[in-house]
């Protein structure tokens, strides 16, 4: 019921500008004045954070135009982020950034800083392979050796918001599977091969574009920007243990580093 109010004010809202008069002596095309109209909405909040808009047909109604000319103003704010396109689902407003903590001693779920919702997780893959050049490099592995590939999504009630990609070196970890598939934790996986606790030596974080296999994980369009971060965690030792890849939607989270308590 509240999706349904809150779709119903943004086509009263949408409708609104979409009936205001074009600038007819202006340079800009119209397609760029829907883009200036719908970016200072968003902007402005006349929209509301993470609400969906009407389907591409509808908005080309209420805004007096064809399809084509709506589609442009609609791919430009994408690229921008301004909006987010979900497959098979809709356009949203982009939502208010979540707070996402980095930090040793925290847990994905943890992390999420005022998260009311429900966070999962989905193990896409998990297999034995050859490692990555940045993996063999990291773990000073030999030709032939090879690493447990772990691919991850994390969800938040319900909806795909964090993709990752793990390496870790296979060696240290032979009952990887048997004490994974248990609990879908890694953390257990590290208490079973003893090492008590790990430290996240390393986090880069980087801007991109959605790759298509990603795009597709995460219900996005292709090209869609997005936020790569890559760590490496260690043990108590210093020696590296998991060199992790994930991608991020680039408007869904803000990343706050913390060191722990002391």
């Amino acid at each position: 019921m509240a999706d349904l109010t809150a779709l119903a004010q943004a086509e009263t809202d949408l409708a609104r500008l979409g009936g205001l008069a074009y600038d007819a002596r202006s340079e800009r095309p119209i397609w760029l004045q829907i883009y200036d109209r719908l970016a200072r909405a968003i902007d402005g909040a006349i929209v509301t954070p993470g609400s969906r808009l009407p389907g591409e047909v509808q908005l080309a109604e209420m805004f007096r135009v064809n399809r084509l000319t709506m589609r442009r103003a609609l791919a430009l704010l994408q690229s921008e982020g301004k909006l987010q396109a979900r497959k098979g689902v809709g356009i949203f407003v982009r939502p208010v950034p979540r707070a996402f903590v980095i930090r040793n001693d925290m847990r994905f779920a943890d992390s999420l800083i005022g998260c009311e919702a429900q966070v999962t997780s989905r193990t896409l893959r998990l297999e034995r392979a050859a490692p990555s050049p940045e993996a063999a490099r990291l773990f000073d592995l030999r030709p032939g050796d090879q690493v447990i590939v772990l691919h991850r999504m994390r969800l938040l009630d319900g909806a795909p918001i964090y993709f990752t990609r793990k390496e870790l070196p296979a060696h240290r970890f032979p009952e990887f599977e048997r004490i994974y598939t248990i609990g879908q934790s890694v953390s257990a996986v590290y208490k079973a091969a003893g090492i008590p606790w790990f430290r996240r030596a390393e986090t880069r974080v980087s801007g991109g574009f959605a790759r298509p296999d990603e795009a597709e994980i995460l219900c996005l369009n292709d090209n869609t920007p997005v936020q790569y971060v890559t760590a490496i965690n260690r043990d108590p030792e210093g020696t590296a243990i998991e060199f992790n890849r994930g991608c991020w939607p680039m408007t869904s989270v803000e990343f706050v580093f913390k060191s722990p308590p002391s």
